[in-house]
């Protein structure tokens, strides 16, 4: 259970692509770039078996590349044998595949992609037209015969991006006509579909779709952006916070979309304007608690202090004083988890200087009894002295804290109007921001892209975007510009996901863990720790460790019900695992998309 990739140099976007997507999914692969291969690929076993489940060319022809007349006999062999089946991943039509010449070449954003009624079957998980980010290259092209080709992805006037070629003897691959790197959104949504046809459905590894959203500063305030000065105001009667009506438009918000807010709260701010306001009373956390059910609450210290040069007493001190805050007003915050205000008390490669990590925070953290710390997923990190810096978006260690990286996002910390945001981006030197729409359909398009890359790191945003504008009364106009980007996202979401797929919202501990498992996998697979192999109705796992090892399977009798059949983790034994394969699941309806939910498990433990 194992999958070949193959380039040509290896720089191919469909090999980059397919590389890290399987690295993500947890599938066992080996990638090879055919001009450093110095020995022969290895197709079969000792005893006929095939040494790999599925094969993955980055483009066409790389077979006649890598093999001689006599291997590739062999590898044909294995395929009519054993129903072993290739993915060319970009390929130039012809008669060799099936196809017509192209009658036509150019950019695939011209075009409309659409599922055919195969293509609903291999892609249960879609809607019927493909979305399409520029940058790809398509041919197009015609089936020579409906009975040797079987179009998926039908582009104008029939012609085929998409589908599967049946040989004369058996054999079966699928070809895209088109290219596709890994953040092209029309390439992240068909890989999970290729990869269950590729393995007939069962493989080692699993997908699923992620939306965890979390709101910092909430009950503090935030600096307000002045469009007429270009320059961030820091006066305390300036701050932007967000009001009672603001806390209720978001509860009401996140039940009809079916979305929970993960709220990192400072209880500094609501301390502060409860005595400001005279009696101790803040209307804006009265409004959070009663509507407490649409929220989740994270500790993001209690005054949003700079930890970068506190000392180990003073950390523990914003720690602890709000979670004590928090059990007196009758907060349930999510237990060992921290956002330290602006990401301080952690390294900043990207501050000038660059900055350190405090070495007060390790201790403070373990004495904190934190587990699991927010970073900015768009930052690298330092690793130990004399090693590569983490990349960004990494999981790491602070002494036993897991750093969790959370994307950022395009509305920034000081701006709760579209003129902010516009100005804002432009006198940080963004090029091109013409409009608020421009903004926000550029920023959906990447939030969606995550969405359906199997990734389940945050994304975070800050309580002034959540501000909605009123008029003198106090009556409610204009939702917040919070709104205005993930009621895109989420049409987005419901535009192209089909009724049966579900939203994932793991917390930043679920986050934390989930990522853990991965890498932990990881290293089993490089370590080599676990074999498995297919026959005809079980899937057989060896654990070849002492102790017992995790592992992440689709397709077989255990798990939970997805859109791709069963997956989830699997708790192995030291020793053999024998798994019924789950029989093929119906196709999924295709009404619209369901909203995002707040389910947040991922699989068996």
């Amino acid at each position: 259970m194992r999958l070949l990739l193959l380039g040509l140099t290896g720089t191919e976007p469909a090999y980059g692509a397919w590389a890290r997507w399987l690295s993500r999914a947890g599938v066992p692969f080996d990638a090879i770039a055919l001009k450093d291969l110095l020995e022969p690929i290895e197709f079969d076993g000792e005893h006929g078996e095939s040494r790999f489940q599925g094969i993955i060319l980055a483009e066409a022809g790389l077979m006649d590349i890598a093999l001689d007349g006599s291997a590739r006999a062999g590898l044909e062999r294995l395929e009519r044998t054993h129903g072993l089946r290739r993915l060319i991943a970009y390929a130039y039509p012809g008669p060799e595949l099936g196809l017509s010449s192209p009658r036509w070449s150019g950019r695939l954003e011209e075009l409309e992609a659409t599922l055919t009624p195969s293509g609903r079957r291999v892609f249960p998980y879609l809607q019927d037209r493909l979305p399409i980010d520029p940058g790809s290259w398509a041919y197009l092209a015609s089936a020579e015969s409906a009975s040797r080709f079987e179009t998926l992805v039908a582009g104008p006037d029939g012609s085929a991006l998409v589908g599967i070629h049946r040989r004369d003897d058996g054999r079966e691959e699928m070809v895209q006509t088109f290219d596709a790197n890994f953040a092209q959104v029309q390439g992240q949504l068909l890989r999970a579909g290729q990869l269950a046809w590729l393995t007939g459905g069962t493989y080692i590894g699993f997908a699923r779709n992620y939306l965890s959203i979390q709101i910092d500063d909430v009950l503090a305030g935030n600096h307000s952006w002045r469009v007429d000065t270009h320059e961030s105001d820091r006066r305390p009667e300036s701050s932007l916070r967000m009001t009672a009506a603001d806390a209720r438009h978001a509860a009401r918000w996140a039940r009809s979309q079916g979305v929970r807010l993960d709220l990192a709260y400072n209880g500094a701010g609501s301390v502060q304007h409860g005595a400001v306001a005279g009696g101790g009373s803040d209307s804006l956390l009265a409004a959070l608690l009663a509507d407490r059910e649409a929220f989740g609450w994270i500790n993001h210290t209690f005054g949003h202090r700079n930890l970068d040069e506190l000392g180990q007493a003073e950390i523990e001190a914003e720690i602890e004083r709000n979670f004590n805050w928090a059990n007196e007003v009758g907060i349930a915050f999510e237990p060992h988890t921290l956002v330290t205000g602006a990401h301080t008390g952690l390294a900043n490669l990207a501050a000038t200087p660059p900055r350190p990590q405090n070495p007060h925070l390790r201790g403070a953290l373990a004495a904190q009894r934190i587990r699991y710390l927010a970073c900015d997923a768009s930052r690298a990190y330092p690793a130990r002295q004399g090693e590569a810096a983490w990349p960004p978006g990494s999981t790491f260690m602070i002494g036993t804290a897991v750093a969790v990286p959370r994307h950022p996002t395009v509305l920034p910390h000081d701006a709760a109007t579209p003129s902010q945001v516009l100005d804002r981006l432009r006198s940080e030197g963004h090029v091109g921001v013409n409009s608020f729409s421009q903004v926000v359909d550029a920023e959906a398009r990447r939030v969606f892209r995550s969405v359906v890359s199997n990734d389940p790191r945050p994304h975070y945003f800050h309580q002034s975007n959540l501000i909605c504008a009123s008029d003198r009364a106090g009556t409610e106009t204009t939702p917040g510009i919070f709104y205005a980007l993930m009621d895109a996202v989420l049409e987005r979401c419901r535009a192209h996901l089909s009724n049966d797929v579900v939203l994932l919202q793991p917390s930043l501990s679920e986050s934390g863990r989930l990522l853990l498992r991965l890498q932990a996998w990881r290293d089993v697979l490089a370590i080599g720790s676990i074999r498995a192999y297919l026959e005809p109705t079980r899937v057989v796992m060896v654990n070849d460790s002492p102790v017992a090892l995790e592992a992440p399977i689709t397709g077989t009798v255990a798990g939970e019900r997805h859109t791709a059949g069963n997956s989830g983790w699997l708790r192995l034994p030291p020793g053999e695992t024998v798994l019924e394969r789950q029989r093929k699941p119906e196709p999924a309806a295709h009404d619209g998309a369901r909203t995002a939910s707040h389910r947040s498990g991922f699989g068996l433990s």
